[in-house]
């Protein structure tokens, strides 16, 4: 798996950023990769799962604001490697 701070040094707009789009879906990324792990091992943990669907949707809709506002930032994240795209969750 991609390491998380790679991934965040390469997409931050500045040294400060924090809460452009780009680095909240990496984070956002990260944190669903955690809760699916989790989930493998207690399936009946329901708030855990409850939890993941937030994440998933707020991902999608930070996605969906990307396509609207920024393309060609979402392109340059659909262009990058195979493991980085699957860490991100992104269909071909």
């Amino acid at each position: 798996m991609v390491q998380t701070t790679e991934l965040i040094k390469k997409y931050q707009l500045h040294e400060k950023d924090t809460g452009s789009t780009t680095f909240q879906i990496i984070l956002l990324s990260e944190e669903i990769e955690k809760e699916k792990s989790h989930l493998a091992k207690n399936k009946k943990d329901i708030p855990s799962k409850r939890s993941l669907l937030k994440k998933i949707a707020l991902r999608r809709r930070f996605y969906q604001y990307l396509s609207k506002n920024n393309p060609e930032i979402l392109q340059k994240l659909q262009n990058e490697p195979k493991d980085l795209t699957k860490f991100l969750g992104i269909k071909e």
